[in-house]
């Protein structure tokens, strides 16, 4: 389960209304997301603040009684209610300049402002990871589309490990990556082309299937809103935009953004053979 989706069902799980079968992969996720168990924990301490200072009154005894007794003369009733509403005004009156309602009313200011100030930076990250997933699912699709196909023996290869550096195994320089893109260059007379303004896009082609690997530029990038999954010793980040899944991981101060429309585990495995260890 992804972040968006853990939000989404946020307040059904507070409420303890979500479906019994959705309960415990929330529960996981919120264990494991460091983000969202946050919104969590804020959401329970609005709840709790709220329960601690709006306590349920109920008319007392006597009032009731009195209310009974006096239904038979409309003039006694109406001189009952007077008293009763001056009674009631006096105790608002103290109520409302007493120092718990001072302190309750600072507490829930102090909350709201420190809310709009937690869901703007989280909706801003949100909308971040998205739009950089978003990039990535894009660019993928152009570079497939164009299907040019290279022998791994030209020189193109190399040229584009030379790009992505050392970080990329021999897996790399082994495959017979599809390149594709908006630019083209000639590199020892060998027509390499790029994906996007920013990225190589280096597509492989497996079992029928395409892969695209590019490079995120954006080192603001927050990596850890997506949702992470550890292959051995090393993490991954997965993200998924109109149909395709996109993995993300870190190496050597570089960030990596493997898509395709296969499924979660085998883009996983995949990406772990490109890994440098």
């Amino acid at each position: 389960m992804v972040c968006v989706e853990a939000i989404k069902y946020l307040y059904e799980f507070l409420d303890k209304e979500i479906d019994k079968s959705q309960y415990p992969i929330i529960k996981e996720h919120l264990d494991n997301c460091f983000e969202c168990r946050q919104r969590y924990e804020f959401e329970k301490g609005v709840r709790s603040l709220v329960k601690a200072f709006c306590l349920n009154t109920t008319a007392p005894a006597y009032l009731h009684s009195k209310i009974i007794e006096g239904l038979g003369s409309v003039d006694a009733e109406i001189s009952e209610n007077k008293d009763i509403q001056a009674i009631s005004e006096q105790k608002v009156t103290r109520a409302v300049f007493s120092p718990r309602f001072y302190a309750v009313a600072a507490s829930i200011l102090l909350l709201i402002a420190g809310g709009v100030f937690y869901y703007a930076n989280y909706y801003n990250y949100n909308n971040d990871f998205i739009s950089i997933v978003d990039n990535a699912v894009k660019n993928h699709v152009v570079a497939v589309n164009d299907n040019l196909v290279f022998n791994e023996k030209t020189s193109v290869v190399s040229n584009v490990n030379k790009y992505f550096g050392n970080n990329i195994n021999n897996t790399l320089r082994n495959s017979s990556p599809l390149l594709n893109a908006e630019q083209i260059r000639i590199v020892g007379g060998v027509p390499v082309k790029l994906c996007g303004t920013s990225s190589p896009c280096v597509v492989f082609d497996k079992g029928g299937n395409k892969l695209s690997l590019q490079i995120i530029r954006n080192s603001s990038f927050p990596i850890r809103n997506l949702e992470r999954v550890k292959l051995g010793p090393k993490e991954f980040y997965i993200g998924n935009r109109r149909g395709f899944n996109s993995v993300v991981w870190e190496e050597d101060g570089s960030t990596y953004c493997l898509t395709s429309d296969i499924n979660k585990n085998e883009i996983l495995r995949f990406a772990a053979t490109l890994t440098s260890r």
